[in-house]
Formats: C-alpha cells, structure tokens, sequence
C-alpha cells in the first residue's frame, strides 16, 4: 500500500485509507506541517492514490502511481515557488484552463499547491477561491502550508486538514542517516535532536552542502542567543557570511524556520533536547525581526553592515 512507506502520522494515514478505500476522496486536502516534515512527499502519495487506476488507496507499483510520485504525471500539476510552473497571480489564467479539461489518463486530475505562506502566494490562492469551491467532480486540489493563517477561512472551510507531524527523535535519525548515507548514527541522533525530528532538516544538518551549514550555524545561533555571553562567539560566527550573499540569505531562512518550529514545539523544547531558556514571547520578536531582516536582504545591502545588525536586533529582541 502506497502510505506504508510514510513514517509516522498513523491517525491521519488511517483517516485518509478508509476516505481512499470508499471512493470519498474530498476535493480539496490542506496539509499543515512544518517545512522537512514530508507533507510534500504525502501530498504527492495523495495524488498517486487519486490518478492509480488499480487501487482506491494506490497500488504505489503501477505505471500511474510511479510517474505520480516521480512528478511525472499527465495529470497531476505542481505549483511551487521557484519551480517550473510558478504560483503567482499570472499563473491564474492557466491554472483555470488546465483544470477545466478532464483527466489525460488517470482517474481524477490533481492540482499540488506547495508551501503557501508568503504573501504573494496566499494572494494567489484565495483568487481561486471559485474554483477551489466549485470544482469539476474529476478535480481534486492538495494545498500544503506551514500552517492555516493568513489563508482564507473560506477555503479553509472548504478542505478536509490533516496535520503532517514529526516522528520520534530515533526515528528520524535513523531515516535521516539512511538518506544521507554512511553518516553514524550518534551523528544522526545529534542532529536529529537539534531538528526535533525533521527528517527533511536532519538530512540538511548530515549533508555537506551551503543549505546544511546555513542550518548548522541557524541551530548554533539559538543556543548562542539562550546565553549572555554569547554575543561574541554569534559575531564570530556571522563573520563567514561576510563575502557571501546567497549564504547570508539562506542563513535568514534558516534562522525563520529554526525560531517558528521552536514556537510550535515549545521554546522549552523536548526533554531531551539542546536547552532554550527563551520565553514563547522572546521568540516572537525574534521571529518580528528576522521578518524585517529578511525584508531588507531582498535589496542590496553592505553585508558587514547587515551581520552586525543581525546580531544587535537579534539580542535585542531576546532582551527587551
């Protein structure tokens, strides 16, 4: 069965089986979830149980299910930032066109809307709010997203929720070290329980690549931030970014993601997990600045001049 391979969220794969297993697949799905926590790789599950024509629930063997879950598929269409077909106002027309024609070869046509949360895609979305409300019976819409803010109760309304959680911390260092491949597993764990179990994230923190020591060095941060006597390790370590756009970028993004899934798990954390003495509050504005900051990245910008900020508005935020 095509959902067996999916660690984790037993409830909400047992929920979405007898939905599958009745032919009662609703029109639109909106999957909430953490960024590395899989929601795509569910959401692309989804659409290949929707177009198999062999079983309700996805044989995940047969020529649809594959080319479905390879992103292959004549009737499934993904709309993502920065990817071949792009979620923006201007994409609009041709959503609306290809929606209105009936499935190539599959047994319903599937329209992935991935990771909705910034402003301009959410703008896009709720502009389909009509045919999101009014589909073709073959038409069948998966959103994923941070979370349901910001997207209009309307739509929400209009969509079965499944929340897409994290597994536990041995799990996810060990799927994450099969993935990364010859990584030991005390390594695994380290990162796993720094990640709190993002799979997506702990196989960044494993690889060596910019996006996993933008992460590394996201996740030292919060720990620099939770002491006093942090502020100058946190300019030492700024200080590599200085000659390096893109990193200082991607550096901002991870920063985002490591304070928001802070706030969801709880600034405490697990009880096994790297101390956070921070308050829900502090973490807050921190999230507040890093807004601000990433505002003013998209500009160009005196690096120096930015990272010594960083680290200014940063403490600032915690000590205010």
């Amino acid at each position: 069965m095509i959902f067996d391979s999916f660690l984790g969220n037993e409830e909400s794969k047992a929920r979405v089986l007898r939905l599958c297993e009745s032919g009662r697949l609703p029109h639109a799905l909106l999957l909430e979830g953490e960024r590395g926590s899989g929601r795509f790789l569910f959401a692309r599950m989804l659409a290949a149980a929707a177009v198999c024509r062999r079983e309700n629930t996805g044989c995940g063997k047969c020529p649809d299910c594959r080319m479905a879950l390879e992103g292959r598929h004549p009737d499934v269409e993904v709309y993502q930032k920065g990817g071949e077909r792009t979620l923006a106002i201007s994409s609009l027309r041709e959503i609306t066109r290809n929606v209105a024609a009936p499935p190539v070869q599959g047994r319903r046509r599937v329209v992935i809307l991935r990771d909705i949360q910034d402003a301009a895609q959410i703008r896009t979305l709720n502009a389909l709010l009509k045919v999101i409300e009014e589909p073709p019976e073959y038409l069948m819409f998966i959103i994923t997203a941070d979370s349901r803010q910001g997207i209009l109760p309307t739509i929400v309304s209009r969509c079965m929720i499944l929340r897409v959680a994290l597994p536990d911390v041995e799990t996810c260092a060990e799927e994450a070290a099969r993935l990364a491949g010859d990584v030991p597993q005390e390594e695994a764990r380290r990162c796993a329980l720094l990640c709190r179990g993002n799979i997506g994230r702990c196989v960044l923190l494993l690889t060596d690549t910019p996006e996993a020591k933008a992460m590394q060095d996201a996740q030292r941060i919060r720990e620099l931030l939770s002491s006093a006597e942090g502020q100058y390790d946190l300019l030492l370590l700024l200080r590599r970014y200085e000659r390096d756009r893109s990193g200082y970028r991607e550096l901002i993004r991870c920063l985002q993601e490591v304070f928001a899934s802070s706030l969801t798990g709880g600034m405490s954390g697990a009880a096994d997990d790297p101390p956070c003495r921070m308050t829900a509050r502090q973490g807050l504005r921190i999230l507040q600045a890093l807004s601000l900051i990433a505002d003013e990245g998209r500009q160009n910008l005196n690096l120096p001049l930015a990272l010594t900020q960083l680290c200014a508005r940063l403490y600032a935020a915690v000590n205010s």
